[in-house]
């Protein structure tokens, strides 16, 4: 029996077995986990650079894994994400663009391809879909809906009620744990959904950490975002009203010693999540599964913690589109990998590696090949869809590439009448601040992102 763990079109799943690399390859069903955190920031982990955050159980897991440094999601909010990630299709196409809604009747998760096929299903954590996990195809289901209460949750333990005053994290860690042991005396693959609270705020907003991790950090040491002054001037107008900002000033922002009070809490709700998580990835070595199994770790958003002197997330600047992402698992050779991998490529990728044909209706791509290293013509951009209105933001298709990012907002959800152009330069302008929209270089550079979006409007939204 084979076991995959993830973490977070060229289509080309028609084998029924599969391979990834080196001599012994994998050619049996294999099983999944799939961790997904939220609210993580791509920066806020120890192994991805940060220096100051304390992660060393996910640092340590990660050692030997393919590690994705220009990870991003379609939509940087909880619901729009998770819908992604589970049918590998964009909001605008399965129905999910606001928090708690329904996917479109005619929606396929992946668990339900994976059911069909055999696969005892299962989802432990958070969930944040109108529809139950079993209508999606989850036959072990431990959830707690939407965001609240670190302590004393509500949780919906296989059908049964339960209020555990323990941490509602390390609760469904128990419990996914369960669902591994039991899992690992079957003749039969397993698809594991394990989604975590934090470092996403409690019900009243706070991120709350116990005193003994809140001591174990700096105020001082925090880093402090360089565009938290930022003006706004040469943004769209509508920012200077949004929730982004309007949430950031009652926290203080853009105060550097309001933001790193708040950073230091952030990264101590980080450090008990990585706490928790270190019992789960324990239990993978102890029943003997790292041999056969393929992990994938992933953010459903990131998060902004003063950048543009913004908190939250949903507006398509870097802090809040791009996520941590690592894959590691059997024949898997380690190392980094810069290529833009999106949450919508998880669902063909796992369908590719469990050899089920990946359908067409799909707007995610496999990352086999990229595992194989037989990729070609991979992404060079792709298409942010902030069609959502959480917050107030404004309607906003933005195409994103290693170069640049372009940002072009509606005046309504119609997508006709432009009311703002935001260019940036990766490299050049890290933070985002300098927009050259209306340089000569970047009119150049929009023309042919304007085609990417014309693109995405005709195949994806069918205007």
């Amino acid at each position: 029996m084979l076991f995959f763990v993830v973490f977070v079109s060229c289509n080309t799943a028609k084998n029924k077995e599969t391979s990834i690399t080196g001599t012994n390859a994998v050619t049996e069903k294999p099983n999944i986990i799939f961790i997904y955190t939220d609210d993580q920031r791509q920066d806020a982990l120890g192994v991805n650079g940060n220096e100051v955050i304390i992660t060393p159980k996910i640092d340590e897991f990660s050692k030997e894994s393919v590690q994705f440094s220009n990870a991003n999601v379609v939509f940087a909010l909880c619901s729009p994400s998770r819908a992604a990630l589970l049918t590998g299709r964009y909001g605008s196409a399965n129905g999910v663009l606001e928090l708690g809604s329904n996917l479109n009747d005619n929606e396929v998760s992946v668990a339900n391809y994976l059911k069909k096929i055999g696969y005892n299903t299962g989802v432990s954590g958070k969930w944040h879909l109108g529809q139950e996990p079993k209508d999606l195809g989850f036959d072990f289901s431990v959830i707690f809906h939407s965001n609240g209460a670190y302590y004393g949750r509500a949780i919906d333990d296989m059908g049964t009620q339960v209020k555990p005053e323990k941490h509602c994290d390390e609760y469904c860690v128990d419990r996914s744990i369960d669902f591994l042991k039991e899992a690992a005396k079957k003749e039969q693959p397993f698809f594991l959904y394990h989604n975590t609270q934090l470092p996403h705020m409690n019900g009243v907003l706070k991120w709350q950490a116990k005193q003994e991790t809140l001591d174990k950090y700096n105020q001082e040491d925090m880093p402090v975002a360089a565009s938290r002054n930022e003006d706004l001037s040469d943004k769209p107008k509508y920012l200077k009203k949004v929730r982004n900002l309007r949430q950031a000033k009652k926290y203080g922002y853009p105060d550097a010693e309001a933001i790193q009070k708040h950073t230091k809490e952030y990264y101590s709700v980080i450090t008990e999540m990585d706490d928790a998580l270190g019992r789960l990835f324990q239990t993978i070595d102890d029943l003997g599964l790292r041999k056969n199994t393929y992990i994938f770790f992933m953010s459903d958003n990131g998060w902004m913690l003063g950048d543009h002197g913004f908190t939250s997330k949903v507006l398509p600047y870097r802090p809040a589109t791009r996520v941590p992402f690592f894959i590691l698992g059997p024949d898997l050779k380690k190392g980094t990998n810069d290529r833009i991998v999106l949450n919508i490529d998880m669902a063909p990728t796992i369908l590719e590696l469990a050899g089920v044909e990946i359908p067409e209706d799909m707007h995610g791509t496999s990352m086999v090949p990229l595992l194989k290293g037989t990729a070609k013509n991979w992404r060079e951009e792709f298409v942010y869809e902030g069609l959502g209105t959480y917050g107030g933001a404004k309607p906003n298709l933005t195409v994103i590439s290693k170069d640049y990012r372009y940002i072009k907002t509606f005046e309504n959800s119609e997508l006709n009448a432009t009311n703002f152009e935001e260019l940036y330069s990766q490299e050049a302008d890290y933070d985002e601040v300098k927009n050259i929209a209306k340089t000569e270089e970047g009119q150049e550079i929009i023309k042919k992102y304007n085609e990417a979006i014309a693109n995405h409007k005709k195949e994806v939204l069918n205007k």
